[in-house]
């Protein structure tokens, strides 16, 4: 599928940059550009969760855990040398 985007001049000379270090194609590196950053788009971009979306996670909390926590929040720590 082909599709054309305009890109700035800042970017053109980044891709040229990036092209040149890679001895790549520039629609190879954009690719790649594309793939690794359109996790961090749609992440960044995604609608936030609704209210209370973690809830279950916090009601079933480790009772082992917990005592393990109060006991070393209680033995006094020194930096080490």
């Amino acid at each position: 599928m082909r599709r054309s985007i305009d890109i700035d001049t800042e970017l053109a000379g980044q891709l040229k940059q990036i092209v040149n270090l890679t001895r790549e194609k520039p629609a190879v590196v954009m690719r790649q550009a594309l793939r690794a950053g359109l996790p961090i788009v749609a992440n960044r971009l995604a609608a936030p969760r609704p209210e209370g979306y973690f809830a279950d996670a916090y009601q079933k909390r480790n009772r082992e855990r917990s005592r393990l926590e109060l006991a070393m929040a209680k033995v006094k720590q020194r930096p080490e040398r």
